[in-house]
């Protein structure tokens, strides 16, 4: 699983639907050395736990697995520069690479020279161009319509910084990805529209992305569910004219049916109080779990053991005889309904149709499916490797969305 350093929440911008609005600390007030502590103490541990499924791997002849370091936030380039090049810097120490996940708006050339220094991939946090972006970012309309044209420019400045090479006929870029997410100003009429062009323009360019739907239960904000399952559904459709790929949830879905390990957390297990997808290293250098899980403004910290609790309810209630149960079970606990973790995703319906639609696809083009997992309920997830109640199914330890590993979202491919 990653681990993820969130030891400062403050952020520059004030976007209207962030989850972490209930937790936002104003002070930057952190202890770095007991950061550093808990994230070399987790990542020991992670890679002992690992060593069994590595030596599998390297008997199929493929590269181990190493835990990965990604500095989160709120805002993580709101640091104190110095401070974002000490824990990029331990990231590249662990694992050889780094990972970043930022609005962008705070890339300078000395930024891009740590990126490039400690092999960072960057997640960029962006719903859209403007109008569509109009959600993030801080004061007025016309304040944000300036903050994510920078945004994009920093995007367009890190996919153009080339990184060395040991072969100078050979260039190599920064790798970048993007979370959008869904809402009432991107995704209806003909914003959506906007909404495509943009995502074939990235894909052009080699990022990949992850799509997530709003949930703050702002009804002027969020989509419905018959909302969503249309725009998801037609970002499907349209992606598979174009022949995008790998963005997320669509290809996890379907490597879900391929059987393969790397399938988006949403579709996993999930404990709310040990969240196998994310090892949150808070401020203190205490452990806690997905943020998604704090809107009640309460920090709670994170169990040493996960168990099978929210699984137990929902085969039993919301998720009873569903013929999708060990495909999605029960989808993001945190977008449970009613907030509630005892409750299915409030987007149930817009995943089943996606399942269903997905699966007819693959099958009318001959892609064999792979057989459908029994469901093993004796044995309990491992809260360090991220083992689902399936048994076999791995997203290889790490939280993986697409070909690249990296945390909520993809990096993009190597361009030529």
């Amino acid at each position: 699983m990653p681990i993820l350093i969130k030891a400062n929440l403050t952020c520059n911008f004030k976007c209207d639907y962030c989850y972490q609005h209930p937790i936002r600390q104003e002070e930057m007030e952190y202890d770095l050395a007991a950061v550093e502590a808990t994230v070399r103490e987790q990542y020991a541990e992670q890679l002992k736990s690992m060593e069994k499924y590595n030596e599998k791997l390297k008997k199929e002849g493929k590269p181990p697995n190493r835990p990965t370091v990604t500095l989160h936030g709120g805002e993580p380039l709101v640091l104190p520069i110095e401070d974002i090049e000490h824990f990029l810097k331990l990231g590249y120490e662990l694992s050889g690479k780094s990972g970043i996940q930022t609005n962008g708006y705070n890339i300078t050339v000395d930024i891009l020279k740590m990126f490039v220094k400690y092999k960072t991939g960057v997640g960029f946090s962006i719903d859209g161009p403007f109008p569509l972006n109009e959600l993030r970012g801080s004061g007025s309309k016309a304040n944000r319509k300036k903050q994510t044209r920078r945004v994009l420019k920093n995007l367009e400045r890190v996919l153009n910084t080339e990184v060395p090479t040991k072969d100078p006929d050979k260039k190599k870029y920064l790798k970048a990805s993007v979370i959008c997410v869904l809402h009432k100003k991107n995704a209806l009429g003909d914003r959506r529209e906007i909404l495509k062009h943009w995502i074939k323009e990235l894909a052009d360019k080699g990022v990949q992305g992850r799509i997530n739907p709003c949930c703050t239960g702002n009804p002027e904000i969020d989509l419905t569910p018959e909302e969503a399952t249309e725009a998801y559904l037609d970002l499907y459709n349209f992606m598979s004219e174009e022949g995008i790929p790998y963005w997320s949830p669509f290809k996890d879905i379907i490597n879900n049916f391929k059987g393969e390990r790397q399938v988006v957390c949403v579709f996993r297990t999930c404990d709310p109080f040990c969240t196998s997808s994310a090892t949150s290293v808070l401020r203190d250098g205490s452990l806690g779990v997905c943020l998604r899980l704090y809107g009640d403004g309460k920090e709670y910290l994170r169990l040493d053991k996960s168990t099978n609790m929210r699984n137990n309810v929902l085969r039993q209630t919301d998720c009873k005889d569903c013929e999708w149960w060990t495909y999605c079970y029960g989808g993001c606990t945190g977008l449970s309904i009613d907030w509630d973790w005892r409750n299915k995703d409030r987007y149930c319906e817009m995943y089943r149709v996606l399942y269903e639609r997905i699966r007819n696809n693959l099958k009318m083009h001959g892609i064999k499916l792979a057989p459908k997992r029994p469901e093993k309920t004796s044995k309990e997830p491992d809260r360090r490797t991220g083992e689902r109640s399936g048994g076999d199914h791995w997203d290889g330890i790490i939280h993986v969305d697409g070909p690249n590993e990296h945390h909520d979202s993809n990096v993009g491919v190597e361009r030529k």
